[in-house]
């Protein structure tokens, strides 16, 4: 029943990374495998073929075949490699978006469409709308604020009416996020009002942003309209970061079992989730003594086999190898699942949703059950002091955290980053962001887009600080060479004039020392000298701005006076969900306000400042 995947290797390239998305890497493979019928690694043009009625070139000519099969061969062997195949996709999903998710969708189950009021369709799976509602079930089944609302029923449209006032979302972006929403700002009562449900939906969406989610076109109508694919794709990053959060060496150090052969465990860190998953299933198929790998969290456990050593490996007396033996998919899929349900794994999949090969519903289950029992290893204390040497580096600064996030959130096209440090190394991320707050000053003739060496990634990064030079930010001390070898606090530094510069290009002509006047002109109790004022600490004269803006948006007598460290944490979490529910997108954490983190403060006002203009300019025409 054991067999041995093909040696082929899936491994993207530094370069690739930026395109893609962690999950996205993990359905494409999925896909190239799918498309690879005869599972030689490589694909013909007849499975090409296949790929371009995909891509709804239904009447396709073999000569038309043989001629993009050229196109996307770069060496000209006659197959697609899988390198080869990303490069295509790549384009793609810098062209067409909806068609680079619907290739992915069609290769994954039973699809929904819906009709947009412009007549477009846009498609949805029923399986993982089945898992995700299922899912939330059991994140909420104690929560008594949403007591009447959950159970959901996963096998209608239920939860899309469930999500609609913005209360659920909510109540999930926490669980994920511990502390994202202040409940307190959130509207919880029973039948809200328009006003009140957009406010929910505002808040949550851009609590969402500030978790590093990317939500581009989704926004409160879409939920008010309950537009299927719009909100599972929310609902699934959210998803995604509530089953992987614990996924790293910080909450989970014995995943340093994981470190590869001369891997350090800086390494290790920048790993994305699945990647660890994928390593830990191998990990205990290496230990049962198997030769089986895999190489995705999609195709490759389709049959159960790999999960069902993965168990046996985890608890040998409840979870058996019988189901080796069963030759029907369905049947030894459900033998899979029973075991995994004996361990405490919560039954969440289908024997279907397994055979199917469903890449987020497999890291859904694989997720789950790796947070139940990973059976790894406990460290020794010598190990444990080695883990805590690198702490610093698992926490990240704010800043780090807080840049990151706000890189992400500017949607620019085949852009996303899981580490700032490492990932500016090569100038490109940062020739990209400064492109896209002003198209003027990269010289792009000098720029390598393929920097593979050392040499064309420090042109890059050269190329990148004369451009912040023609933007006028002061970079004295400051080298191509700093980015090249991830100086941090250099990189910090650069990025940091970047995230300035883009607020104040959002409102404007304004300088700080206009927002201080500003803000000062709204607060007649309070005044400050600037954003570095420790009168701010309290959250007072912050949520005087807000009270500018909306005055019913919060309640003063929720407020505390702020005299502790208590009152001001409360105070802190009260206003960054005020902030958001007005309209705010922000990176901060509480802890910035009572600290005074001026340049997280400063981010805060210019966002509050633009809303406040916003306001004004409709009273105006009104």
């Amino acid at each position: 029943m054991e067999s041995t995947a093909a040696a082929v290797s899936y491994d993207v390239s530094f370069e690739m990374k930026k395109h893609f998305t962690p999950p996205e890497i993990t359905e494409l493979q999925h896909a190239f495998k799918l498309y690879d019928a005869d599972k030689n690694g490589t694909m013909n043009a007849q499975e090409f073929r296949q790929v371009l009625i995909d891509l709804g070139k239904r009447d396709v000519t073999d000569d038309q075949v043989n001629e993009m099969l050229k196109q996307v061969d770069r060496n000209n062997d006659n197959v697609i490699q899988w390198d080869e195949f990303l490069n295509m996709f790549k384009g793609l999903k810098s062209t067409n978006k909806d068609l680079f998710k619907q290739v992915l969708t069609t290769k994954a189950g039973e699809v929904e469409q819906t009709t947009s009021e412009h007549g477009g369709t846009h498609s949805y799976l029923v399986e993982e709308k089945i898992c995700f509602t299922k899912l939330i079930n059991y994140i909420l089944e104690k929560d008594q604020d949403v007591a009447g609302i959950i159970p959901i029923n996963p096998e209608n449209d239920d939860v899309f009416s469930a999500l609609e006032d913005g209360v659920v979302l909510s109540k999930l972006i926490n669980c994920a996020a511990e502390n994202t929403i202040d409940l307190r700002a959130l509207n919880m009562k029973k039948n809200l009002n328009v006003y009140q449900v957009k406010e929910n939906l505002n808040l949550a969406l851009n609590a969402s942003k500030g978790i590093g989610l990317r939500i581009p076109g989704i926004n409160p109508q879409a939920f008010i309209e309950k537009k299927p694919h719009l909100i599972l794709a929310i609902i699934w990053q959210v998803m995604r970061l509530y089953l992987t959060k614990s996924i790293d060496l910080k909450n989970c150090p014995e995943i340093m079992r994981l470190a590869e052969e001369g891997e350090e465990l800086t390494d290790l860190i920048k790993l994305p989730p699945e990647t660890i998953l994928i390593r830990w299933i191998n990990f205990h198929l290496k230990k049962s003594g198997v030769e089986r790998r895999i190489t995705d969290l999609g195709g490759d456990l389709k049959d159960s086999i790999a999960l069902t050593y993965v168990l046996n490996r985890l608890d040998p007396a409840k979870c058996s190898l019988e189901g080796l033996q069963e030759e029907d998919l369905i049947k030894r899929a459900e033998l899979m699942i029973n075991n995994s349900i004996s361990i405490g794994v919560p039954p969440l999949v289908r024997p279907s949703d397994i055979t199917t090969g469903n890449v987020k519903i497999n890291i859904v289950f694989v997720a789950e059950l790796f947070n139940t029992k990973h059976g790894l290893e406990e460290l020794t204390q010598e190990e444990i002091a080695k883990i805590g040497i690198i702490n610093d580096d698992i926490e990240g600064s704010r800043d780090e955290r807080a840049f990151r996030f706000w890189i992400n959130s500017l949607n620019i096209e085949d852009l996303y980053i899981n580490n700032l440090y490492s990932e500016c190394g090569d100038g490109l991320v940062l020739l990209k962001v400064i492109h896209k707050l002003n198209d003027q000053v990269v010289d792009w003739k000098k720029v390598d887009k393929n920097p593979n060496n050392k040499f064309k990634q420090g042109i890059n990064c050269g190329v990148a600080i004369d451009a912040c030079k023609k933007l006028g930010l002061k970079v004295p001390g400051i080298s191509g060479n700093d980015l090249l070898e991830g100086n941090k606090k250099q990189i910090i530094a650069v990025v940091w004039q970047l995230v300035r510069l883009h607020y104040l290009q959002i409102i404007g002509s304004q300088t700080e020392d206009d927002l201080v006047k500003w803000a000062n002109q709204l607060n007649t109790e309070i005044q400050i000298k600037s954003f570095k004022d420790k009168a701010l600490s309290d959250g007072h004269f912050l949520l005087r701005i807000c009270e500018a803006i909306e005055p019913r948006a919060f309640d003063w007598e929720i407020v505390m006076k702020g005299e502790n460290d208590e009152e001001q944490e409360n105070n802190a979490k009260y206003i960054l969900s005020i902030a958001r529910k007005l309209g705010a997108v922000i990176f901060c954490v509480w802890e910035d306000i009572p600290k005074v983190n001026f340049k997280m403060i400063l981010v805060l006002v210019c966002s509050l400042f633009e809303l406040f203009e916003e306001k004004r300019k409709r009273d105006e025409n009104q």
